[in-house]
């Protein structure tokens, strides 16, 4: 069998202990034993950073991601065990062949940023061991006496492997030994309040081709298309979390990926014979749909009183669809990652390059969403 593909986890702990290695031996005889030479994951102190030194000792590929802003991330995760952890977190980074922002944004004391990184990491080995045709494996560095610091239970070792077992995939589960963990965090004022965040698949559509549109066509318009789409939402019942409108722009809040990807192609199906006023001849016309996955604020909308959703994560896929082909959809590799993650057989999706999204926010690879055949 091909050696497969790692995704790594494990707690963190201080620096300065004798206990480490013999953990860096434990590590690198597990990745011999498996021929281990590509892996995804943090670099938080403790047991992400010995298990990156052992990957790239043995000339491997390193693929690092991380949840929020370099910054945040090392005061939060890496210097937290010590000023030794940040040098050696920096020759890992440095050397690694690929580094992945879950977001960009700042660390806002959410468990939530922890587990969409977890989960987008998994993805991205799953994605990866899938096109070489090689399984993949998780490396999880735990010990009994030590204990998730998450108030929460979303994030940390033990609920990395239990999210990795939901897909019925092997963890190779390293022990951790008497490591210290005197860990030091840095004091954080919370952030909003009447908010709290959640992990999202997001869809922006829009309509190519509507400021055209006569006062004669808008009345089509609002039934034929936007009238197909609200059936569609409709059909998909408490899995709409959230819906908005305005013009032809339509903006909704889906629980699942594998549900977020069929809406999405349901309504380009549902689109496929409009009226030909809505679609003039030698004129390009229809709608664009964009996907992604992320963690998003929800509170109170201040104006209406209603419940909204909103933050960094929604603003990226409100530029995926402006660089959509009409008729189709395009997703984020974040989603495409959670879309393995999810077990979803609804879909499928290929690679369509790096894209420069729309009003200058950054290059991201996206991929294009299909219906199998």
């Amino acid at each position: 069998m091909n050696a497969p593909v790692a995704v790594f986890c494990g707690h963190m702990f201080s620096e300065g202990s004798d206990e480490e290695a013999a953990l860096a031996v434990r590590v690198g005889e597990v990745l011999d034993r498996h021929a281990i030479r590509i892996a995804y994951g943090p670099l938080a102190c403790g047991a992400d950073i010995v298990i990156a030194e052992q990957v790239l000792a043995r000339g491997g590929e390193l693929n690092v991601v991380l949840p929020f802003a370099e910054d945040d991330f090392i005061a939060e995760s890496v210097a937290c065990g010590g000023p030794g952890w940040t040098a050696r977190y920096h020759a890992c980074r440095d050397a690694a062949a690929r580094i992945t922002f879950a977001t960009p944004g700042a660390y806002v004391g959410d468990d939530n940023q922890f587990a969409y990184n977890t989960r987008l990491a998994m993805g991205l080995a799953v994605l990866r061991a899938d096109a070489m045709g090689v399984p993949a494996i998780q490396l999880a560095v735990v010990s009994d006496q030590i204990h998730s610091l998450s108030r929460t239970g979303l994030a940390g070792a033990h609920a990395d492997i239990r999210q990795w077992e939901k897909l019925s995939r092997q963890t190779e589960v390293i022990a951790a030994g008497p490591v210290p963990r005197k860990l030091k965090f840095p004091a954080r004022a919370p952030v909003g309040s009447g908010t709290r965040r959640e992990i999202r698949s997001i869809i922006f559509a829009d309509y190519k081709g509507f400021s055209r549109l006569g006062e004669r066509e808008l009345v089509r318009f609002m039934a034929e298309v936007m009238g197909r789409i609200g059936a569609v939402l409709d059909e998909y019942g408490d899995h709409v979390e959230f819906r908005n409108t305005w013009g032809d722009a339509v903006y909704a809040i889906v629980d699942e990926p594998r549900m977020a990807a069929r809406m999405a192609l349901e309504m380009q199906d549902r689109l496929a014979d409009l009226p030909p006023e809505l679609t003039p001849a030698g004129e390009i016309s229809g709608m664009r749909i964009g996907v992604h996955y992320g963690p998003v604020w929800v509170g109170t909308d201040r104006i209406t009183g209603n419940r909204i959703w909103y933050g960094g994560e929604v603003n990226r896929t409100a530029r995926i669809e402006p660089v959509t082909p009409v008729g189709g959809v395009y997703c984020t590799e974040t989603f495409a990652a959670a879309l393995k993650i999810d077990n979803c057989t609804v879909c499928r999706f290929r690679s369509v390059g790096v894209q420069a999204l729309a009003k200058s926010f950054g290059e991201v690879e996206l991929y294009e969403l299909e219906m199998p055949r």
